[in-house]
């Protein structure tokens, strides 16, 4: 993966995922420089043909999207990297569609977020009419991804158990299963600063069980300008 640099501003969003502030992109960037970072790396949530999915930018979005984040970076170069991601699900039946992002090269970082899961070819967990055990299949399906090598970090894993009240030695299964696969294949997991503010989205519990070889990456999970946060 890229280097962010030691002061960097990781995991940022912007107003296409429709729940982010109606603010331009180069605004987040003139706050990051103004907060010192060395680095901003934009990573909205990723769209999918058809548009299937709400809560992220229409797919005939994304290649302005890029466009204009290609065009600042070009414009802060020497003064702050500007990095073009995108955060998305795996959905296996996808497949084409992630190699088809990976070979695009101003695409630097795919990272993971999986906040629904596929039951089978084209039936998903938001369908589901309870959502008891939901940890199981959001685990299994990030395990997956990881396995698949298509990504370099995973967005708040801990996140995965947002339903639950209390911790359990089957969260730990899943949870040792994801950290060890995080490591084989040399992908990140994110300590999400926007998870620690709310109740039952960050589990120290988690954190408490990283190896030494585990490398983690700190975001801000950005949905404004004013909840930039520097990583130092």
């Amino acid at each position: 993966m890229i280097d962010l640099g030691e002061k960097y501003v990781f995991h940022v969003h912007t107003k296409r995922c429709g729940h982010a502030s109606d603010e331009p992109d180069e605004l987040y960037i003139k706050r990051a420089v103004e907060m010192g970072a060395e680095s901003i790396t934009f990573t909205d949530h990723a769209p999918f043909p058809n548009d299937p999915f709400n809560g992220r930018m229409k797919y005939s979005q994304l290649e302005e999207y890029i466009a204009s984040l290609k065009q600042l970076k070009e414009k802060y170069n020497g003064i702050i990297d500007v990095h073009i991601g995108l955060e998305i699900e795996y959905i296996p039946s996808y497949w084409s569609y992630y190699e088809k992002l990976r070979a695009n090269n101003d695409l630097e970082i795919l990272m993971l977020g999986q906040h629904h899961y596929e039951i089978s070819n084209g039936v998903y967990s938001f369908e589901k009419s309870t959502a008891d055990n939901e940890y199981v299949g959001i685990c299994k399906a990030i395990y997956e991804g990881i396995n698949t090598g298509l990504f370099d970090v995973v967005a708040h894993p801990d996140r995965a158990f947002r339903m639950e009240r209390e911790w359990s030695n089957e969260m730990t299964v899943f949870s040792n299963k994801l950290i060890d696969s995080a490591i084989k294949h040399n992908v990140k997991l994110e300590k999400n600063y926007s998870s620690m503010k709310k109740e039952g989205l960050y589990w120290k519990q988690f954190w408490d069980m990283l190896h030494d070889e585990s490398d983690v990456i700190y975001g801000c999970d950005a949905h404004s300008v004013d909840s930039l946060i520097l990583t130092v």
